[in-house]
């Protein structure tokens, strides 16, 4: 589902990627806020540390995993999901919805 790769005539990545911002990263915790507008992608990324999603703003996603797995997964405003992602996984995740998506992830280093 992700696009075709744009490299724009350079070697840089074109990609319609979410807005992302660490509010804290210590030793033992990291706190993210995103920011995912309609049409907009996570981009590829790895979780290699269980974490909790906190959904502010509800919203739909397709969930990609590199394992080629597709799925749709509703993000609901005021729910908290746990991940425990055993050894790590990657994934991509874009807002096929028609509101912004914004979340909390708190990763836990320890």
């Amino acid at each position: 589902m992700s696009k075709k790769p744009d490299f724009n005539g350079s070697n840089v990545l074109a990609v319609n990627q979410s807005n992302l911002e660490v509010l804290l990263d210590n030793a033992s915790t990291r706190i993210t806020y995103h920011h995912i507008k309609p049409g907009q992608e996570t981009g590829w990324h790895r979780h290699d540390r269980n974490y909790v999603a906190y959904h502010l703003k509800s919203g739909e996603l397709i969930h990609q995993g590199s394992n080629g797995s597709n799925g749709k997964i509703k993000s609901e405003s005021g729910k908290a999901s746990f991940y425990d992602v055993g050894k790590g996984f990657d994934h991509n995740a874009i807002n096929v919805g028609d509101n912004d998506i914004i979340a909390l992830e708190i990763e836990y280093k320890k």
